[in-house]
């Protein structure tokens, strides 16, 4: 079978905008995306994969087969789609994050808040073949964006240096641009594969000032990570025709673990009255700046064009990267450990084909969430 001109057209539409948008995302990669302080340790806060349609039911999307919506959670649903449809699906995030704590130095609670919106994913998808289709993504993988700030507090270093401001500042992140393929085998099972390629760069250092005595120099210190390698994942789903236009879909998909580490820049700057001199500068491979090898299984059950419900398990093994080894603080240990992701979510149409009522032919979706995430402190798994 031939591919037509329009299919040639399409990918080359397709390939352009991915580009473009790669480039933007590329340029804003140190931005903000996020506020926590646990994007202190390893890769920082990670984000879930999927577009609105998945958020909307709690991220499923493992056993999740639509020809109305872009699944690009696993990519064997692609093939689900109309041979004549060019879709594409772009998001936008915004997140509200705020805090509290108490403090061990002042015994005095301290509030923080933040803002941040960014793109979130640009989806296309068109058919290659009658049974194959084809979908290119841009997501983020993961954030990195925290602030904190003390002053030294110990009267014996006080009386010694003179005041001194403490600034922890982390920020960037990891992105991935993502090409997909799922084929249809035979009248019900589908088989898919993706490959990513993960860019970014995650800036993480810290400012010291002395604000009241000028003979000690101000000082500047930390590391730069750079990410750039490619990886590849797999996926496959098989539906049930059941009676009363009922329906059963079984899916799965295998992220291998890659290496995602380029490069790392460690330095460290001094400055005195508006003099800035290099005391450190070490550019080094970091071997141990990884994506986990990740697992899920999914399955959802219902009535076409009326309900679906839906549950997802996720499984990622960290132990293989180091980053144990490479984030340790001085109150607590932090240690990457495997971790556990729980989704379910259902959706329903009142009537989608009736034409009298708007609100009788949307769709309501909703869903939970539950994790145990790959950040443990002092062997207590974050959940």
């Amino acid at each position: 079978m031939q591919i037509s001109y329009r299919f040639i057209y399409q990918f080359i539409v397709v390939t352009l905008l991915s580009l473009v948008v790669t480039t933007a995302l590329a340029q804003n990669e140190d931005a903000i995306n996020t506020f926590t302080p646990y994007s202190f340790y390893g890769l920082g806060d990670l984000s879930k994969p999927g577009t609105a349609y998945n958020f909307g039911m709690g991220g499923i999307g493992a056993g999740v087969r639509t020809s109305r919506q872009i699944n690009f959670v696993n990519p064997a649903a692609l093939s689900v789609q109309d041979s004549l449809s060019f879709m594409i699906d772009f998001g936008m995030e915004s997140l509200n994050y705020y805090s509290t704590y108490n403090s061990s130095f002042d015994d005095k609670q301290h509030k923080a808040a933040s803002n941040s919106t960014n793109i979130h994913h640009v989806v296309l998808s068109f058919p290659l073949f009658r049974r194959v289709v084809i979908g290119v993504g841009l997501f983020p993988y993961s954030n990195v964006g925290y602030n904190i700030q003390s002053t030294e507090l110990r009267p014996d270093i006080i009386a010694n240096t003179g005041n001194i401001y403490y600034n922890y500042v982390g920020e960037g992140g990891i992105s991935q641009i993502a090409l997909s393929m799922g084929a249809r085998i035979g009248k019900h099972l589908s088989l898919g594969a993706q490959g990513q390629y993960y860019f970014g760069t995650i800036d993480r250092y810290t400012i010291v000032r002395f604000t009241t005595n000028s003979s000690f120099s101000d000082l500047v210190a930390g590391a730069s990570l750079k990410a750039g390698n490619f990886g590849g994942s797999l996926g496959a789903q098989y539906e049930f025709p059941l009676k009363n236009n009922m329906f059963l879909t079984l899916g799965a998909t295998y992220q291998f673990s890659t290496k995602i580490g380029k490069r790392l820049v460690d330095f460290a700057l001094s400055e005195t009255a508006g003099t800035i001199d290099t005391v450190r500068l070490n550019e080094t491979t970091q071997d141990g700046m990884a994506v986990p090898q990740t697992i899920s299984f999914g399955l959802s059950v219902g009535k076409h064009n009326v309900w679906m419900a839906g549950l997802d398990y996720v499984y990622q093994d960290w132990r293989g990267t180091s980053y144990s080894q490479q984030s340790q603080k001085d109150f607590h240990f932090f240690q990457v450990t495997p971790s556990h992701l729980l989704r379910a979510g259902v959706e329903w149409t009142p009537r989608r084909y009736d034409f009298r009522s708007y609100l009788s032919r949307c769709t309501y979706r909703m869903g939970l969430t539950y994790e145990r995430t790959y950040m443990s402190f002092d062997d207590y798994q974050i959940k």
